[in-house]
């Protein structure tokens, strides 16, 4: 039975906290809840927020990450979202109050309850990001860090987009690694995304799995969450010695994922999750727009993008063949 909390509880446990171990004056408070693509890309404007105030608490609500706080205690402190779920809008202003956030960013979207909550508070410094639709064609690290800079104007330009690794999870990667000869290339594979719209269908992703998986030196990883939490996706199920399957949770998915060499997949999660862990990354986007906000401009990244009129919207799918995800790979890995 999921627990239950209500604010009586959160009141006497911040208390708690509070007595024991006072909270510092200047504290900040990111919010992405959406899930791990928009917590990742929140990071290099959180290291330049770290940079400009070292002292600052920077704490982070990212449920997303949440399996990944150690990994990022270098830039913010992850909190556990769980006590918070069920939290109303006037408990939700009360906890912030509480925890002495001067500062709040919540960039959860337009309909999620802490947006609702905010939008109910008269402080100045407590702020919801634009949405979405206010972007333009920008790309996000830029306009993470504009929204930040209105809070903190004295922010240089962002800082890295990557994710180091704990002490474990570098040796669990090596260790994954070292089960395949020296020469062979690691190709990650992840058909899944949170959004529906930006799926390229399962059969699409069959057939570039067994297309790269007919080259020997290749050995091909298909990322299926265990449970779909992280990674949603259809079934798949194509078998050739060199295809493997990865169905795990995500602190466990991180350490493959490092070893590999290059990783393809839709506009989601696990394709920010790879290029931080410093994978050359192939996105596969349904829009022009969508790859200018979301797509990394980097010599480790590459796009193919539907190229199609807007009334055909719904059969985008049908535009982006195999063979253009193909020659993507290749132009990024030329061994391929």
């Amino acid at each position: 039975m999921p627990l239950r909390y209500v604010q009586g509880d959160i009141d006497r446990t911040t208390r708690r906290m509070s007595d024991t171990n006072p909270l510092p004056a200047a504290s900040f408070l990111a919010i992405a809840e959406r899930g791990i693509g928009d917590a990742l890309t929140l990071l290099p404007s959180l290291r330049a927020l770290r940079a400009a105030h070292p002292a600052l608490r920077i704490e982070l609500l990212t449920p997303g990450l949440f399996p990944l706080a150690e990994n990022l205690l270098s830039t913010a402190t992850v909190l556990d979202h769980r006590p918070l779920a069920g939290l109303g809008t006037e408990a939700r202003l009360a906890w912030l109050g509480e925890r002495n956030f001067e500062w709040v960013w919540n960039t959860e979207g337009e309909r999620g309850p802490w947006t609702a909550a905010l939008q109910g508070s008269e402080n100045p410094r407590w702020v919801n990001a634009p949405a979405q639709r206010e972007w333009g064609s920008r790309q996000v690290l830029g306009v993470r860090l504009e929204q930040l800079r209105k809070l903190f104007p004295d922010l240089s330009g962002p800082g890295e987009p990557g994710l180091s690794l704990t002490p474990a999870q570098a040796a669990a990667s090596r260790s994954f690694r070292s089960q395949f000869p020296r020469d062979s290339m690691l190709v990650a594979i992840q058909p899944g995304a949170g959004d529906l719209n930006r799926l390229w269908p399962a059969e699409k992703f069959r057939a570039l799995a067994l297309a790269l998986a007919e080259r020997p030196r290749l050995r091909v990883f298909l990322f299926l969450s265990d449970a779909g939490v992280f990674f949603p996706t259809p079934e798949i199920s194509p078998e050739l010695p060199n295809l493997h399957f990865v169905s795990e949770p995500l602190d466990a998915v991180v350490p493959k994922l490092a070893a590999c060499d290059l990783c393809i997949g839709n506009d989601s999660g696990f394709y920010h999750l790879a290029f931080a862990l410093g994978a050359r990354v192939v996105g596969i986007h349904r829009s022009l727009r969508g790859a200018r906000r979301w797509a990394y401009r980097s010599p480790r990244s590459r796009v193919v993008i539907c190229w199609m009129p807007r009334q055909l919207r719904r059969d985008w799918t049908e535009w982006v063949s195999v063979r253009r995800v193909l020659g993507a790979a290749r132009r990024l890995v030329p061994e391929l």
